[in-house]
């Protein structure tokens, strides 16, 4: 019995190698990346036929997404002379510009379809067979506040005023395009970066931030509740590690998502450092305490940077090494940002896609995700169960001998047990 399960075994590895070794790659696995980020400065005046390419191009290097970073910009300039940069009425004046004609208060919209790109943009998704992730407000006075401890009511009051607004404006996108667009519409971008903020990993600012910032961001889970409660939300934080230990921002980012109700389906994807060109164990260790203020709150996902210091894009290599640093801790995996960087250059996305395409050490089932489903894959295969099949066979062969065997499974068991 034993020698006519090797022989099985033998011929079913066989007969999975042919495809995938037949230039069928793209049916045999999926993507490492399955979003993008997009700004809106570049997209706000798009026609449909452009969404389509931007989707189609897209699609081809391997993503199901894109991001759109914001659908409403707040531009608030220069702070006056002799004022304080910490005080909103420092800023004597706004601009606004908003990607659809919406009642919040903006200046101006695009010059597309009477002022509403977000219509174009997912009817372009919906021909593409692709989704559109939704950003709310992007306000550049985010960036004045954050440093030092908060003085008076000054971060408070704009907090507020910032939750309102982010709110009003999920209502307003799902009113508009929900019953439309809702399967195009993958979740809401939450735009305000949080980072690991000087007072609050130290404490001297009392627990004032994580207080706020928790609040600001269950104003949106609250609205997304109200809307479109099965949709996710994205939330993209980055790190600096002149400011603070990274278990200090574990126990920031903690208490944080305490205070803003987060959900289990909602997503952190932090960003790996990849574009201040730290080193793998750096971007690893930090990789590795979000992942432990997330654990058990939200899913865990890394957002990679495909820069350099000096705003190059990086080499594929370069990004290999980052992607590889954080490869086992994610249970996802999106990109900042394929267009800006990758997509104009066509050698450079070239190397982008095969990259993307590459099978991912560990991933049986061809899922794009490293989890315990690969295992259960492998295993049922291993034993020859009636109807067991692996996705990515040069995947599973972790000892890399070209031989499936019980081997791989102890490697790949190990593997989940260490991330």
């Amino acid at each position: 019995m034993k020698r006519v399960l090797c022989i099985l075994t033998a011929v079913c590895l066989c007969l999975l190698l042919l495809p995938c070794r037949a230039g069928a790659e793209d049916a045999c696995r999926k993507s490492r990346f399955s979003a993008t980020f997009l700004q809106n400065w570049l997209c706000r005046d798009w026609t449909e036929e452009r969404w389509i390419q931007e989707f189609s191009e897209a699609k081809a290097a391997g993503f199901d997404a894109l991001i759109l970073q914001s659908a409403f910009d707040i531009v608030r300039g220069d702070c006056t002379e002799n004022g304080d940069p910490q005080d909103a009425a420092s800023y004597p004046g706004a601009e606004r510009f908003c990607m659809f004609p919406s009642e919040q208060y903006a200046d101006y919209h695009s010059s597309r379809n009477s002022g509403d790109a977000l219509v174009l943009a997912l009817e372009a998704a919906r021909q593409t067979d692709m989704q559109l992730w939704l950003g709310t407000v992007n306000d550049d006075m985010w960036w004045k506040f954050g440093w030092g401890v908060p003085k008076g009511q000054y971060f408070a009051d704009w907090s507020a005023s910032n939750a309102a607004l982010c709110a009003a404006l999920i209502a307003e996108m799902w009113d508009r395009y929900g019953a439309e667009y809702g399967s195009q519409i993958a979740g809401w971008y939450y735009v305000n970066e949080i980072w690991n903020m000087d007072a609050a990993c130290n404490g001297t600012d009392g627990g004032a931030y994580a207080q706020l910032i928790g609040s600001n961001l269950r104003a949106t889970v609250q609205a997304v509740e109200q809307s479109c409660s099965d949709k996710p939300i994205l939330i993209s934080p980055f790190y600096n590690p002149d400011l603070s230990a990274a278990s200090d921002y574990t126990a920031f980012l903690s208490e944080l998502f305490r205070n803003a109700d987060v959900r289990s389906h909602d997503i952190f994807a932090g960003q790996d450092g990849g574009g201040k060109e730290y080193a793998p164990s750096v971007i690893r260790e930090w990789t590795q305490a979000q992942r432990l203020a997330v654990a058990g709150n939200m899913q865990f996902w890394v957002n990679h940077e495909c820069f350099n210091a000096d705003f190059t894009a990086k080499p594929i290599p370069q990004l290999r090494t980052c992607y590889e640093a954080t490869a086992d801790l994610a249970g996802g995996h999106i990109l900042f940002s394929w267009d800006h960087y990758y997509a104009q250059d066509p050698a450079l996305n070239a190397q982008f896609t095969a990259y993307a395409f590459e099978p991912r050490p560990g991933d049986a089932n061809g899922d794009g995700v490293l989890d315990t489903a690969d295992v259960v894959a492998l295993q049922k295969w291993l034993l020859a169960v009636p109807g067991a099949s692996l996705a990515d066979p040069d995947a599973a062969d972790l000892d890399v001998n070209a031989v499936l065997d019980v081997f791989d499974l102890s490697l790949l068991k190990r593997w989940l047990l260490q991330a």
